[in-house]
């Protein structure tokens, strides 16, 4: 047991434990060790409004498109990669931000795109058409398209192009849009125009808006459906087949009828986004229902899977997640199944069953704005977040890991984005704002490895620091240490020198004794023996401790002095204890201060027959050392000695400074003996002497 409480407190005082807490709390602290890859960001320079990167001629380098207002036009300029003009359209009439983005597509199957652009003249609404790098390409201006609704003297007409699809099998794409009025009952339809037979057609009037229009593929018949977000916006009474105070789900074929009858879900502000979802086998929608709406009676926010022919499959509520406000909801397609994503407060994956697959904490403290791009180009999306409060850009996987980040001017928001090809095949993504225009680039970190030092360079750092700081300690102990063993070698060495000249003094007095009763043979032999005690005396005037057997030898000479001076007055018996080897260290003169001082007080003032005894004995870790005679007792001794005790005083600071010095006590007891009947018999001395070694600093 007592080896494992060793070892645990070795762990727990070893640097490399002590280290351990505060290097924790510390990383806690810590940035984050950074990511594999960086965002590059380099500003291009804004010149133009809309400015984008497209393909124009199928050369594999990208060309820059961009708008203006020159005077008196507004035109369409087209640059090469190196910002070297082409050549620029102008237009008669006005663009306007709402109608007016250059859209792009290839209706006629050959190398080179068409650039779309809807103008305006009044409240009259036209499509130019413009095949801009083909010298004999198509190139169509002012092909009236509707009328627009003028409030206020403001345009209040919204469009949103869908895409390309060849309806009626003439090898020539028709191109779908829609257009959507916040305060008009028109126009609000979805349309494709025919190019080659300059033909317009529209959806049936219903009332309600299509905004964001998609052109795809759903049900996998080779014909798209179209769809989009729709919104109920409230802005008119006038009875229509829809209501405008409802959204609906609504999904148009490829000739611009219904797949189904709309689902309605009542109540103003109600919004709808439609996603296409395939999974598994099933194909049908995805459907974001949000409401800003104080009216506690209309549907609650929510997320649902439709089937093709618009049957409820499955749905949970927005509460279920935890949110409660406008919910974000992405849904990336791909050929393996599609995914679905909430990116909100929390960052979610939901599976076929609306259950959590994935999930991770938003990288902002504020909202964002989300944006789907492939920046690596490798047919796999990801998500750019961006946060205007805070400053910073956050690209994410589609496993929701954080690929880069990067931080971006706080006014920058309504960002587009386009694909830079460049004549040494350098691929970029183009990012612009109504601000500035970027190039971005994922790079890899060539420092990221770098950070996992951090962790644990930290917490070796904080293990030398505690170990410094254990040296610093450990030396200034030893310092002092050293100063108090010096302090207490020199008040030891003091005493023992007031010691050495008192047993001197005593064995004088006793050969003064001698030669007063002119015994001078027993003078000479004692001389003899006192010259061998005192020559020991001074071979060990260094020493504090000597051997049990070195001291048992000096006591036994001392006390055949004190017989050839005291004759028969007393004998001396030594009893040693099995077990002691003589070889056990012990303070210098224990045994004979005490034997000194039992033949002076108690065996002298007694008439004969005194005995003195020392035993010795092994206790434990102790050596047990006892001096005992057979005198009259401390008691009767009172009084009658000229002693002055100094010689007992002297050893008990001796004693008390050594305990000082040692791990173990040196300690002393004093025992009065009586016979049956009561009186004194003597006194006993026991001396408690640790075994084990001693650290003194002096021997």
């Amino acid at each position: 047991m007592m080896k494992w409480v060793v070892i645990f407190r070795k762990v727990l005082y070893s640097p490399w434990f002590l280290a351990a807490l505060p290097a924790i709390i510390i990383m806690l602290f810590l940035p984050a060790i950074g990511l594999r890859y960086t965002l590059k960001i380099e500003e291009e320079g804004k010149q133009f409004k809309n400015e984008v990167y497209v393909d124009l001629d199928s050369d594999g380098i990208s060309e820059v498109v961009g708008q203006g207002k020159g005077d008196p036009y507004y035109h369409v300029i087209v640059l090469d990669n190196n910002h070297r003009i082409y050549d620029q359209w102008n237009f008669r009439d006005s663009l306007h931000p709402r109608l007016s983005d250059c859209y792009f597509g290839n209706y006629d199957n050959d190398s080179y795109e068409e650039i779309y652009v809807f103008s305006y003249s009044n409240d009259s609404l036209f499509l130019n058409i413009n095949e801009f790098l083909d010298p004999e390409g198509v190139r169509q201006d002012r092909i009236f398209i509707t009328r627009l609704k003028i409030v206020n003297n403001t345009i209040t007409t919204i469009l949103y192009p869908a895409g390309f699809y060849d309806v009626n099998h003439d090898q020539f794409k028709e191109f779908y849009f829609s257009l959507t009025t916040g305060f008009a009952l028109e126009p609000r339809f979805v349309y494709y125009f025919d190019i080659p037979n300059n033909d317009l057609k529209s959806s049936q009037f219903l009332g309600v808006n299509c905004h964001f229009a998609n052109l795809k593929d759903v049900d996998n018949d080779n014909k798209p459906e179209l769809f989009g977000f729709m919104s109920a916006s409230g802005n008119y009474k006038t009875p229509t087949p829809l209501s405008d105070h409802s959204t609906w789900l609504m999904v148009f074929n490829e000739q611009l009828d219904l797949e189904f009858p709309p689902v309605e879900f009542p109540g103003l502000t109600n919004k709808l986004n439609i996603n296409s979802y395939s999974v598994s086998g099933f194909r049908g929608y995805v459907l974001n229902h949000n409401t800003n709406s104080a009216d506690t009676s209309i549907l609650e926010p929510r997320i649902m899977i439709y089937s093709l022919d618009g049957a409820k499959i499955k749905e949970r509520l927005y509460t279920d997640f935890g949110f409660n406000s406008t919910v974000s909801l992405n849904v990336l397609n791909s050929e393996i199944g599609d995914r679905i994503f909430i990116l909100e407060k929390e960052l979610l994956e939901l599976n076929e069953k609306l259950e959590i697959i994935n999930k991770i904490e938003s990288p902002f403290n504020s909202s964002y704005e989300t944006y789907v791009e492939d920046i690596d180009f490798d047919s796999e999306k990801e998500f750019f977040l961006f946060s205007e409060s805070e400053g910073r850009m956050v690209v994410l996987r589609s496993n929701l890991q954080v690929l880069a980040e990067t931080k971006l001017d706080s006014t920058e928001s309504g960002l587009t984005f386009s694909h830079r090809l460049t004549l040494d095949d350098k691929h970029s993504l183009h990012m612009a704002s109504n601000r500035n225009s970027y190039f971005i680039e994922v790079e890899k970190n060539n420092f990221f490895y770098l950070g996992y030092l951090m962790y644990p360079g930290t917490y070796l750092f904080l293990v030398l620091f505690i170990s410094l700081i254990n040296k610093i300690n450990t030396f200034q102990v030893q310092q002092k240490e050293r100063l108090k063993q010096r302090l207490l070698t020199l008040q030891l060495q003091g005493i023992k020198s007031q010691l050495d000249p008192h047993f001197t003094f005593n064995t004088l007095n006793s050969i003064a004794s001698l030669l007063y009763l002119e015994d001078r043979q027993k003078a000479y032999d004692y001389m003899n023996k006192f010259t061998m005690l005192l020559r020991c005396m001074l071979n060990d005037a260094e020493r504090i401790y000597r051997t049990l057997g070195e001291e048992l030898e000096f006591v036994t000479n001392y006390l055949e002095l004190e017989k050839m001076r005291f004759g028969e007055k007393f004998s001396f018996i030594i009893e040693i204890g099995e077990g002691v080897t003589q070889l056990e260290r012990v303070p210098k003169l224990v045994l004979q201060t005490f034997a000194e001082n039992a033949i002076k007080h108690g065996l002298m003032p007694c008439a004969s027959d005194g005995i003195l005894r020392i035993i010795i004995r092994r206790e434990d870790d102790y050596l047990k050392l006892s001096v005992e005679d057979n005198g009259i007792g401390r008691e009767k001794s009172y009084g009658k000695s000229t002693s002055t005790g100094k010689g007992l005083k002297l050893i008990g600071e001796f004693y008390d400074i050594l305990n000082q010095m040692n791990k173990k006590a040196i300690t002393l007891t004093l025992t009065d003996l009586y016979d049956m009947k009561g009186d004194a018999s003597g006194t006993r001395v026991d001396i408690m002497v640790p075994v084990e070694p001693i650290k003194t600093g002096v021997t």
